[in-house]
């Protein structure tokens, strides 16, 4: 098991959010994948924690949504039903609009060269799958930050722990990297050139596009793991 990052530092205080981070993020990355069970030994070598700060920051976790404890199995990296894709995707398309159109609004100009430098990075890892997804997370931080709106990025960024893996499924459909990349390329256009209207509509439309695709494969393969 890899964790990115340094050994967790102190004050004791900070210790939890600090080990809650890193495993948060190596789900997210998909270095931990979805129904793996969490071994608390190999938590504890990872995040150079304690066995009872490791447990405090599973149970934060488990209230975000990303792990859930099962009897006889331990903790495990949450499982997302295809039922529970399709209303993320519902609540994604709207809100993700929102951030659009604010972006467009209030952006900076050093937040439209964020915007702007996050797409590269898209172009650059287009071919790699799992690397274009994180790039997407990475794109959708720099809009929503934009966007300047604590709550809206709150949200958001809650709901997008959960989609990581949607998202890679999304990604698998032939083509779909392609037009994925496109559609985000589009985004960026109108909301750096300050286009409220046209970027909300672009953010909506690139979210049923992702659900176009993710839902069936999903519904093919069952209940799907996150």
């Amino acid at each position: 098991m890899r964790f990115s990052g340094t050994a967790v530092a102190r004050p004791p205080a900070l210790i939890r959010d600090q080990v809650a981070a890193q495993i948060r993020e190596a789900i997210t990355e998909l270095r931990l994948m979805p129904g793996q069970v969490l071994v608390e030994r190999e938590l504890c070598e990872a995040t150079t924690a304690s066995r009872a700060t490791v447990r405090e920051a599973l149970r934060q976790l488990e209230s975000e949504g990303l792990v859930h404890s099962t009897n006889g199995r331990g903790t495990v990296v949450a499982t997302l039903s295809v039922e529970d894709a399709r209303q993320i995707y519902e609540v994604r398309s709207a809100l993700e609009g929102v951030a659009g159109r604010l972006f467009a609004i209030r952006a900076t100009e050093a937040d439209r060269h964020a915007l702007r430098a996050a797409l590269i990075r898209l172009e650059e890892v287009a071919e790699d799958t799992r690397q274009l997804a994180i790039a997407k997370t990475e794109f959708y931080d720099v809009l929503v930050s934009g966007a300047k709106n604590t709550e809206l990025k709150h949200i958001l960024d809650s709901i997008n722990r959960r989609v990581t893996l949607v998202r890679a499924v999304s990604l698998s459909k032939p083509g779909r990297p392609q037009e994925s990349l496109a559609e985000v390329r589009a985004i960026c256009e109108a909301a750096v050139a300050g286009d409220a209207a046209r970027a909300e509509e672009l953010c909506r439309l690139h979210v049923e596009q992702a659900a176009e695709a993710a839902l069936p494969r999903l519904s093919e393969a069952g209940d799907l793991d996150l």
